[in-house]
């Protein structure tokens, strides 16, 4: 009796189920066909068009830098006007770019965000240059705007490559499309035909799918295992909230950087565990939470530029996002990433300082370079205008020589600081007795001393050892120490150079009875690009990072000792002979 009744449902089941294949048959390949159309409009309208962009793009910057080149080396004015309409034309494609951009892959809009931040970096630095006062000042200038030239040719072929692989992405997406709809065609025509055959072995099927279902259950089990594992091995935080705001979940890296258990967190409110307080200091209600709004309302929501998140032991700048859970169609919740951003705004400081630095040391060289500049010209002056007697001409001559070796030790010293900073600073040491390099030392400084009523002596009472050494370097260093202390000491007090051994090191000293250096100073005394005025009194701020290079490159290190109103020695330690 059973089964009279269940073949009538067999029957109507196969019946809906050639139905459905007919109507599938008719309404798929119009669907993909839409589909085809739409990623080849995209392509034609968005894509291609975005690469010829692009490639104008290149042939702009590839213009400006003949412009700004054309400038350097001529000196003639008359390029700037030209230089900044093509600023004005890269914003115009600049911002087409952006727009068309919209409809892209997220890979091209970060390209894209990238070379117009290098772009206008590297225009502000041109038309730093382009306001300068003398074109005989900026070679280096030159050589830095080639390179970001360089930097931003590569960031334009970046741009290329991620345009031109959503062009081979939409094209390999109509392939796809087009033979999807070729196998659907003849996919559904055989499930029409088959429907009798596979409703005749509904029953077995019936078991099979009994097995599969033990196998899906064994499968998610698994599949819940690695996600496990990933939430454990990221090391973004991971919080999960439901509908009412409350925390659900909260991953291992998550338990680190915020320093609660996940017990602890769970069923507790998330904003008023991270989002209590806002980014000023200021408490912050729940009407104004950024993520139960966002939370209620079913929508993404990502951090501002600065945002801090609260944690057990008080608040961390971070970047966050918030993502909706949605299954099926139904909202579930909401998933929360954090990451600390401590380490990358450290970094985003130092560089930001390095910067300011930098630009206050060719400050300072454009001004120690310009004063005996200027004594040159005038003494030069006096020369050609007036008639002097041998004497006075004499007299010019030698202020214009004292100014020339000024000249030249500040650019050699320069060019030391740049040696040393693409690791190409060579020294070339033999076997040396250390007495007279302290000698000659001295000798350099005795008027200098003399002059600032300063007392200048050696202490060698253990006498002078042997070591293998760069004479001249180790005289340059020995020179940048003297030359700061004589500088910072006041009058009537003392300078001392030691000679000694500790152990399998040699021993040289400058100890000066100057002011002494503060702790907030010590950690950049040897920065290549250190404040000058804070560190060691002034001047280009280039002797202590020279000191540095020359010792390290005896494989030797540099002790400093200090004492507030008391004085400071600077101690070079170098290997025994």
């Amino acid at each position: 009796m059973s089964d009279p009744i269940r073949r009538p449902g067999r029957g109507l089941w196969a019946v809906w189920f050639v139905a459905a294949a007919l109507i599938a048959l008719v309404a798929l390949p119009a669907v993909v066909e839409r589909r085809v159309s739409g990623v080849q409009a995209r392509i034609t309208d968005v894509l291609e068009v975005a690469g010829s962009l692009s490639s104008r793009m290149t042939l702009l910057k590839a213009q400006q830098m003949a412009r700004f080149e054309t400038f350097v080396l001529t000196g003639d004015p008359s390029y700037r006007a030209p230089y900044v309409a093509g600023i004005s034309q890269e914003d115009s494609l600049f911002a087409h770019l952006a727009t068309l951009a919209s409809d892209l892959d997220v890979d091209v809009r970060e390209e894209l965000a990238r070379l117009r931040l290098e772009s206008i970096s590297w225009h502000v630095e041109n038309q730093r240059v382009f306001a300068g006062d003398s074109i005989a000042t900026i070679g280096a200038p030159l050589d830095t705007s080639r390179r970001r030239y360089q930097e931003l040719q590569r960031a334009t072929l970046a741009l290329d490559h991620a345009i031109q692989a959503e062009v081979a992405e939409g094209r390999l997406e109509m392939q796809a499309a087009r033979t999807l709809q070729s196998r659907l065609t003849y996919g559904l025509a055989l499930l029409a035909l088959g429907a009798t055959i596979l409703v005749a072995r509904v029953g077995f099927r019936l078991e099979d799918l009994g097995e599969e279902a033990e196998s899906g259950r064994s499968e998610a089990l698994l599949a819940r295992k690695e996600t496990a594992a990933v939430l454990e091995a990221t090391e973004d935080g991971v919080l999960g909230i439901d509908l009412e705001g409350r925390c659900t979940s909260l991953n291992p890296a998550g338990v680190r950087l915020l320093g609660f258990s996940e017990r602890e967190i769970l069923g507790r409110n998330v904003h008023d565990m991270l989002f209590h307080t806002a980014a000023n200091g200021t408490p912050c209600g729940r009407n104004e939470s950024p993520i139960l709004g966002a939370l209620a309302r079913g929508q993404a929501t990502d951090s501002t530029e600065g945002a801090m998140l609260s944690r057990r032991s008080g608040s961390f700048p971070a970047r966050w996002s918030l993502r909706p859970l949605v299954n099926g169609s139904e909202l579930r919740g909401a998933v929360l990433t954090f990451t600390d951003m401590t380490a990358i705004r450290e970094h985003e400081a130092a560089l930001r300082r390095a910067i300011a630095q930098r630009e206050e040391v060719v400050s300072i060289v454009s001004h120690d370079l310009r004063n005996p500049l200027g004594v040159v010209l005038a003494a030069s002056d006096l020369l050609l205008d007036l008639p002097l007697d041998e004497a006075e001409r004499r007299r010019q001559t030698e202020i214009i020589q004292r100014s020339g070796k000024r000249m030249q030790s500040l650019i050699e010293d320069l060019l030391d600081v740049a040696r040393i900073e693409a690791g190409a600073f060579v020294v070339r040491p033999s076997l040396e007795d250390l007495g007279p390099i302290v000698e000659s030392a001295r000798s350099l400084f005795a008027d200098q001393a003399e002059r600032r009523r300063v007392s200048l002596r050696i202490d060698a009472s253990d006498g002078y050892p042997r070591a293998r050494v760069d004479r001249d370097r180790l005289l340059q260093a020995l020179a940048n120490l003297l030359d700061n202390a004589l500088r910072l000491t006041p009058e009537g007090g003392s300078v001392v150079i030691g000679v000694g051994q500790q152990g399998d090191e040699v021993s040289l000293s400058v100890s000066d009875t100057g002011p002494g250096i503060e702790d907030s100073v010590r950690d950049h005394l040897f920065e290549r690009f250190a404040d000058s005025k804070a560190v060691r009194g002034g001047g280009a701020g280039l002797g202590l990072a020279i000191v540095k290079g020359v010792v390290d490159g005896h494989g030797g290190r540099v002790v400093v000792h200090t004492q507030i109103g008391a004085g400071t020695t600077f101690e070079i330690l170098l290997p025994r002979a």
